[in-house]
């Protein structure tokens, strides 16, 4: 599926001088965006795009944030409540992660059975990305990475399904429970065959 380029940053509430909001537009993830101080709860960058788009999927790499939403909207729109919600307030950090600190780098990809239909079959030019964190007073927070990308070519073949790099994370698909639950069963079946072929010990 075609990236969605980012352009520039429009505007953010928040953001260390290290780990700017800019680092969002760098292609290979490897720089992050991090909130300018602890205990901070919630903070947003809006990003243009390079065109209006049509978003078909979301990929997000955290930075210690326990939620993160994604919204839409226009430049020629003047108010911020123009936006429209692309991806609903999605955990990212359970409360124990987040008052741990652990788990801070977890990556999830949005497909378009996750974003809302009615937005995502409109083009946009702006997005706004709200990360929150009500559980950690004491750590930053903010995000690795994020991709957005447009509807695939119907010209061009499918992308094969397996290992995806995100910047420089790499994902892998993973398998369905009853799939794992059936192999589960065929290798215990089979060593309990083995085991009953073995004649005793005399």
């Amino acid at each position: 599926m075609p990236e969605i380029q980012l352009k520039h940053v429009v505007s953010c509430s928040s953001e260390d001088r290290n780990n700017p909001a800019e680092n969002l537009l760098k292609a290979e993830g490897t720089h992050k965006w991090r909130t300018a101080a602890a205990g901070e709860k919630t903070v947003s960058v809006v990003v243009q795009f390079e065109k209006s788009s049509q978003i078909h999927s979301v990929d997000i790499g955290n930075e210690g944030s326990a939620f993160v939403e994604v919204l839409v909207g226009k430049s020629t729109s003047t108010a911020d409540t123009d936006f429209q919600v692309l991806l609903v307030s999605s955990s990212f950090m359970s409360p124990a992660d987040s008052r741990n600190n652990t788990n801070r780098n977890a990556v999830r990809i949005f497909g378009p059975d996750k974003l809302s239909k009615t937005v995502a079959n409109e083009k946009w030019d702006r997005v706004k990305i709200v990360c929150t964190q009500p559980f950690n007073k004491t750590n930053p927070f903010g995000l690795s990475f994020i991709k957005f990308h447009s509807p695939p070519d119907a010209s061009k073949p499918g992308q094969k399904e397996g290992m995806k790099k995100l910047g420089a994370f790499f994902v892998k698909k993973e398998e369905d429970e009853d799939d794992i639950q059936t192999g589960a069963l065929f290798a215990s079946r089979g060593k309990k065959e083995e085991a009953a072929a073995t004649p005793p010990p005399t």
